[in-house]
């Protein structure tokens, strides 16, 4: 299963939400692909990948089968994830199955996606409930944004999983404003953060 985001910073949601997909769907391994610019985020770039990277390494260290590909961050220019999956399909190899883990907020702008429907023939996306969509409401989005036919596959695919409400922009403003994130941070990325001094101004 593939996990990619800027991971900026890894927070709990990152941690405990694709595991418990992977369980349900099987998957041997989740793969977590840090990215280097986010083409629809170009305006507000990541804080360094050095740190992003590190603070990842230490989020996952307790996941089984869990392991970090830094693809995205060896290629210059925006990470596309067309790009990406065929990198991984050469990889390991054409028949293996890959999945496509997605928050809402990504799912609900897909069509934005370069080559989207060559994604949607090269994986399975399975979309997670995230702030501001809960099930339900993400629910409704679909179904109005979306023609019938396209809004029931992502309907079908979200996955069961508990929402938690807590967004990586969040947690930043939250640093910044100097308060208690122990509900949303593991404490060795907290103290990671803390000793590197990241988040103490907007970037």
């Amino acid at each position: 299963m593939i996990f990619g985001g800027t991971f900026d910073p890894p927070h709990l949601a990152h941690t405990t939400l694709p595991p418990i997909v992977a369980k349900m769907l099987g998957c041997e391994l989740i793969l977590y692909i840090p990215a280097s610019i986010n083409p629809l985020k170009t305006q507000t770039p990541p804080t360094p990948s050095v740190h992003r990277l590190s603070m990842l390494r230490l989020a996952i260290a307790s996941i089984p089968n869990a392991l970090i590909d830094e693809l995205e961050l060896h290629r210059e220019g925006p990470s596309f994830t067309i790009d990406t999956l065929e990198a991984l399909q050469n990889k390991y190899g054409p028949e293996t199955k890959l999945h496509l883990l997605i928050g809402a907020d990504a799912a609900l702008s897909f069509e934005k996606w370069k080559d989207w429907q060559r994604i949607l023939e090269m994986v399975e996306p399975i979309v997670m409930p995230r702030p501001p969509y809960d099930h339900a409401t993400l629910i409704r989005e679909f179904n109005s944004l979306f023609k019938p036919e396209q809004a029931a596959y992502w309907i079908a695919h979200i996955a069961e999983v508990p929402y938690l409400d807590v967004s990586a922009s969040d947690i930043r403003q939250m640093l910044i404003n100097g308060q208690d994130l122990s509900q949303f941070l593991l404490p060795e990325v907290a103290h990671y953060l803390k000793a590197n001094e990241l988040y103490q101004m907007t970037h």
